[in-house]
């Protein structure tokens, strides 16, 4: 291959290259409908998360509170059939009604600890279902369009593969030091390593090149002629 066909080849493989770029940075960039509907969804979980833990923690506050209830409850009965069997004078009676009187305040006052406790749980079933219908309409519709993105990144990677056989088959055909130095420029240069001169200018870094070098890059000799700011490839088309 002449040093012009070289040139020219190593052009079409810089474009065939940033080809291959846009389509694994396109592999990675999730479209809207998903993103929203992944968002949508992490922030259901968290709600549920949120809500199942409230859940939890008010189910241990009455389950406490109910064994308290139920001990007191037992005490207050004994105390009341004690009072019956023993109560015999006056004197008597009066610790017995003192101590049912301490007993029923705390039942009371327990009951009325439970009762916005038992609000609470409720209402906190209510949420968790009004989450999980929430779960339930959104659920499908993500399927869906994780399905869609599997194929579109299926259809990528496809293309991909399909342009770098060419690309590499392209490759073989170019000098293996010229290559292992466009390598080296494309990994510098952010994956521009061969660019054309465009109104006596460098397409890649926009400076006004010497009219020799753009002479010698319209000459399409080797070496090839590179930028003399930036170090790119230059190519007269």
């Amino acid at each position: 291959m002449n040093a012009s066909s070289m040139l020219e080849t190593l052009y079409v493989i810089q474009q065939m290259d940033l080809e291959l770029d846009r389509l694994k940075s396109d592999e990675t960039r999730i479209p809207g409908d998903l993103a929203s509907a992944r968002t949508e969804q992490e922030d259901l979980n968290e709600k549920m998360d949120q809500c199942r833990s409230r859940q939890q923690e008010t189910r241990r506050e009455i389950q406490l509170n109910e064994l308290e209830l139920e001990d007191y409850r037992q005490k207050l009965g004994r105390a009341r059939e004690e009072q019956q069997k023993n109560a015999f004078d006056a004197r008597t009676q009066v610790q017995y009604e003192n101590q049912i009187q301490q007993l029923s305040d705390r039942v009371s006052e327990i009951e009325e600890t439970l009762t916005p406790l038992y609000s609470r749980a409720e209402s906190l079933k209510d949420e968790w279902n009004g989450l999980e219908e929430q779960e339930e309409k959104l659920a499908p519709r993500l399927v869906e369009l994780e399905a869609m993105d599997e194929s579109r990144i299926q259809a990528l990677r496809d293309e991909y593969n399909e342009k770098l056989t060419k690309r590499t088959d392209l490759m073989k055909s170019i000098d293996s030091r010229q290559v292992k130095e466009y390598e080296m420029i494309r990994k510098a240069r952010k994956g521009l390593a061969v660019v054309a001169i465009q109104n006596s200018r460098c397409s890649g870094c926009n400076v006004q090149l010497p009219v020799t070098i753009q002479q010698q890059a319209k000459a399409k000799k080797v070496p090839a002629v590179k930028c003399p700011s930036c170090g790119r490839i230059l190519v007269h088309l």
